[in-house]
């Protein structure tokens, strides 16, 4: 009995073994064929799909007024889907638009005076002030040779010397008839008749005195001076009032114009532009007390209370962009080799289940960094992981900005 026991003993220890062997090899999912098949084909251990877990984000954009001024309404509230252009405050404009009475009354004003300095009976004016100009050239030119004439002729010069000379006897000899007769020239006739003869040479004598003074250069200096002035400023004046007339015909304004005319008309040029300017500007002041959406989103913040008075720049509401959403995951460093730029993923969400989304690698990090606590890999944690961000393709507008996700990336 003691011989059949002892061997009994041995063939349970072989049967254990036995089973102890099945239950870790035969059977498929047991340990030690995952280890072996692990040593055999390396390959095959890192044949399970890479998952990560994370959560979608997307850009947030501040919206703030270019213009300070107090709030009349706010047409959303946070949640509200907004799209490109929809209204979403109004500030009060009723200064501004008070301005722009103003500024579009200084601008009519700046072209009436425009439209006076061009119309037809300016034109026309001008256009006799040409003729004018003209005539005054030829007048002064006759004029200014004339005088220089005065100074070339010495026949002239003899010829008033030789009338002087007689006009200074002529005198003398009146006079000297003159003081021979007593009485008073206005009770005797004898002595009247004597002053009228003593009076007419005087007359020619003062005649031929400046006729000589005249052809000996005495005067010349001043005279042809005065003379050739009166003729500059005829020929001067005439491009001026030229080039006026053909700006008021259309023609441009010559850099080098001059002339009170076209400085006139520079001036209501710009006074219309400067009014027009004016205007635009408070157009577009006004334009920026209406603020409309930048991009198409979701208000997540709002700031923005009617009767508030705020600055520029003062964030009134803040907006998340639908169509630019990411996902942020870590990958552990042993298989961020398994991922590439471009690389898609399937993405889903608890709050769809069973819908699959799409998404893209968009960026790797090239450096690793801890695992954050607040993050969990399909293959545990590790101590070094790479961060990888993906872009969404949710053209449904399902996938908010803060829903966790879990990320599958696809064979590549």
């Amino acid at each position: 009995m003691k011989r059949i026991s002892r061997m009994i003993f041995p063939i349970i220890l072989i049967l254990g073994a036995v089973a102890a062997l099945w239950y870790y090899w035969v059977r498929p999912a047991g340990s030690l064929a995952v280890a072996w098949n692990s040593l055999v084909n390396p390959a095959s251990a890192t044949s399970v799909a890479l998952t990560a877990s994370g959560t979608v984000e997307t850009t947030e954009i501040n919206v703030a007024p270019e213009v300070a001024g107090k709030i009349l309404a706010v047409d959303v509230q946070e949640g509200d889907t907004v799209h490109v252009g929809d209204v979403l405050v109004h500030f009060d404009d009723s200064i501004l638009k008070d301005q722009r009475t103003i500024a579009t009354s200084n601008l009519e004003m700046t072209k009436i005076a425009l439209v006076q300095l061009t119309s037809p009976a300016t034109i026309a004016n001008i256009q006799k002030a040409i003729a004018q100009d003209k005539q005054d050239i030829d007048n002064a030119q006759q004029t200014y040779d004339n005088q220089k004439y005065f100074t070339t002729n010495q026949s002239a010069v003899q010829n008033a010397h030789s009338g002087l000379i007689l006009a200074q006897q002529a005198l003398d000899d009146a006079q000297t008839d003159y003081d021979k007769i007593s009485g008073d020239p206005n009770n005797n006739k004898d002595k009247a008749d004597a002053y009228q003869k003593l009076y007419a040479a005087q007359l020619d004598y003062n005649s031929a005195s400046y006729t000589y003074a005249l052809w000996t250069g005495k005067v010349e200096s001043e005279q042809l001076n005065i003379k050739a002035a009166a003729l500059s400023l005829a020929k001067a004046k005439l491009p001026e009032d030229q080039a006026l007339l053909d700006v008021l015909n259309g023609g441009p304004i010559p850099d080098n114009a001059t002339g009170a005319g076209i400085v006139q008309l520079q001036q209501a040029r710009i006074a219309v532009q400067l009014a027009q300017a004016n205007l635009d500007l408070l157009d577009d002041q006004i334009a920026k007390t209406t603020v409309v959406a930048p991009v198409d989103g979701v208000v997540i913040t709002r700031n923005a209370e009617p009767g508030s008075v705020v600055n520029v720049g003062a964030a009134l509401l803040t907006l998340a962009r639908l169509d630019e959403l990411t996902i942020t995951v870590y990958v552990p460093e042993d298989r961020v080799g398994e991922v590439s730029l471009g690389q898609t993923a399937d993405v889903s969400v608890d709050s769809f289940p069973g819908v699959v989304f799409k998404a893209a690698v968009s960026y790797i990090s090239d450096q690793a960094e801890f695992t954050p606590r607040n993050v969990e890999t399909v293959s545990g944690r590790k101590n070094t992981v790479f961060a990888i961000k993906l872009r969404l393709n949710d053209t449904s507008e399902k996938l908010k900005p803060g829903m966790p996700a879990d990320v599958t990336f696809l064979a590549k």
